[in-house]
């Protein structure tokens, strides 16, 4: 089955924790900081050793930026408003832009 995807009914995937999320759930949500400036869309994720990146399309032309998937800097994951919060350090949204 290498190189075919596996479609399965969302109720039949396995049971993840309060903060775990299935891939499909955070592509396409909202980032916005705490201030409410919005950052871009998330586009895809990319798995490291030790960290997820979200990949995130910034509004500007052919721009990407990086952001790491973690709890001090992604503060809150509202999947029905398709919207995460980050509280980035100073530089992070300018540094990672790719």
């Amino acid at each position: 089955m290498k190189g075919r995807s596996v479609f399965l009914p969302e109720e039949a995937l396995r049971f993840l924790a309060e903060d775990e999320y299935f891939v499909y759930q955070l592509v396409g949500c909202l980032v916005i900081t705490q201030q409410g400036q919005t950052v871009g869309q998330v586009k895809d994720i990319w798995f490291i050793p030790g960290n997820e990146l979200l990949i995130v399309a910034s509004g500007k032309p052919g721009k990407e930026i990086l952001i790491p998937f973690h709890q001090n800097i992604c503060r809150k994951v509202d999947l029905k408003a398709k919207e995460i919060i980050i509280d980035p350090p100073e530089g992070l949204l300018e540094i990672d832009e790719i």
